[in-house]
């Protein structure tokens, strides 16, 4: 299957289907549960009727990078009767934007500050308070794990103390740890990254946090080493709609 081609709406099927198998083959490989894995697709810049098309291929969970995307689409797609599925946020989110990310998506997998972390917490008990919303709001801690100074996320030294003071916001929900891959071609390292927020959560857990089960490791590129890592969830665009057309 060549990547580097968009597909049409008529081919999107096929790809999600490919990556089933890919992914099924990688969890095998690494003597995982099939269960234990799922694909959340990545939706930048992807019009509504290419992730609707995604949908009835199958597809349960997306991820918006960009806020603003993510309300179009959810607004576009709850229009067309999409099939049921459940939206994370996967980019960084800006605090003016937090109320919409909240009202929009069921999971933001990138907070990585203590300020986020409490206007979250603020935003989601007005939202309890008014009725729009009936608990805690899932969030993720997201771990720059490689160091990169181009990526935002928490230093790994840090994540531990900072697990525990979203614990303690009686409105949000931490469900587990998000990470993007060491940017190299050296497996090692890529594993490392990827290894090294797995024993995160497993601190984290060890430490009285069962709701955080999650691992949201991976993309198109490195999605095998992540899933023998340990991810739970893959982040995944390119191999089923092929390159952005931004």
């Amino acid at each position: 299957m060549n990547l580097e081609s968009v597909p049409s709406l008529e081919e999107i099927s096929g790809r999600y289907a490919h990556l089933q198998d890919t992914v099924s083959e990688a969890v095998s490989n690494a003597g995982r549960n099939p269960q234990d894995v799922s694909i959340e697709l990545a939706a930048k810049y992807q019009a509504p009727e290419r992730i609707l098309a995604a949908l009835n291929a199958g597809s349960t969970l997306l991820g918006h990078n960009i806020i603003q995307q993510l309300e179009e689409a959810e607004q576009s797609l709850a229009a067309s009767g999409a099939p049921a599925h459940r939206t994370h946020v996967i980019g960084h989110v800006q605090k003016n934007k937090a109320g919409r990310a909240l009202a929009y998506a069921q999971c933001i997998e990138t907070v990585d500050s203590s300020k986020l972390a409490r206007r979250l917490d603020r935003l989601q008990g007005e939202r309890v308070a008014s009725g729009q919303a009936d608990g805690p709001f899932d969030v993720m801690i997201q771990v720059n794990s490689s160091g990169a100074e181009s990526q935002y996320g928490r230093s790994p030294e840090s994540v531990l103390d900072f697990a525990g003071k979203i614990q303690g916001l009686e409105n949000l929900r931490l469900t587990g740890l998000m990470t993007i891959g060491a940017h190299t071609s050296e497996t090692s390292a890529i594993a490392r990254s990827f290894e090294i927020v797995r024993e995160l959560r497993d601190e984290i857990r060890e430490a009285g946090i069962a709701s955080a089960t999650e691992l949201s490791m991976g993309m198109t590129h490195d999605m095998e080493i992540a899933i023998a890592e340990g991810s739970t969830i893959i982040r995944v665009g390119t191999a089923v709609f092929g390159p952005r057309q931004i």
